[in-house]
């Protein structure tokens, strides 16, 4: 099997089809419906736009890099929108690759006063080895210091809750092991083989919580937080 060697063709491998990516996806669907989040949408780093294009035509959205019809190309640090213009704003596993103060102060620039704010980062400084270094990450969050940040720009925390709690034992193990055998690779994670049917429907159980307001997870590889602009 070719691996993908470009950022948008991996991004396309992993869209729609990776146990974590699905079941990140129904997450954040099911804590829009919770929540009762609002038009219009800006999904901010979208890689492709697969998910902006499932929201509909109230969904804008962009990323840094090359990026599909539909999609602009900008920075959270610099969103090419107007000030209170959004109803609410997704910030997926983007504020690990940039000064989030900025992005945060960004964020708050472009929501309508009531919007909400959505945004998933990877957990567990612990876990951190070369594949973060690889994906070009500053940093894994603690919830305390998720919390601190978010707050430090004037937003009024919802909740912050856990993602692939049920799976953390596994990739806890697979760091451990490559910090044994000194190899860690991207791929190794992201291609699964048959385990990704068996991988998205724990995924997508843990994500299905959210909705039926069972207790939330404390943790888990991701962090995923909602907020408002008070």
């Amino acid at each position: 099997m070719t691996l993908p060697t470009t950022r948008l063709e991996r991004l396309r491998s992993l869209e729609g089809s990776h146990f974590w990516s699905i079941g990140r996806d129904v997450l954040v669907d099911e804590l829009i419906d919770r929540y009762r989040m609002g038009a219009p949408f800006l999904d901010a780093g979208a890689g492709t736009g697969a998910y902006a294009r499932r929201l509909g035509p109230e969904c804008f959205w962009f990323d840094t890099g090359p990026v599909e019809p539909g999609g602009l190309r900008a920075s959270v640090l610099e969103m090419p929108f107007a000030s209170e213009s959004i109803g609410t704003l997704l910030i997926r596993d983007v504020l690990e690759h940039v000064d989030d103060q900025l992005a945060l102060a960004e964020a708050r620039r472009v929501l309508r006063k009531g919007g909400h704010l959505l945004v998933t980062v990877p957990g567990w400084p612990s876990l951190w080895g070369p594949r973060d270094e690889a994906a070009g990450h500053l940093r894994r969050y603690r919830r305390v210091g998720l919390r601190r940040v978010v707050e430090q720009q004037g937003f009024r925390i919802e909740e912050i809750r856990g993602y692939q709690f049920l799976l953390l034992p596994l990739v806890i193990a697979a760091r451990l092991l490559s910090r044994i055998t000194g190899e860690e690779r991207a791929e190794r994670e992201e291609r699964v083989g048959r385990l990704n049917d068996l991988l998205t429907r724990v995924n997508l159980f843990e994500a299905g919580m959210a909705g039926r307001r069972w207790p939330k997870p404390p943790t888990g590889s991701s962090l995923v937080l909602v907020a408002v602009k008070s």
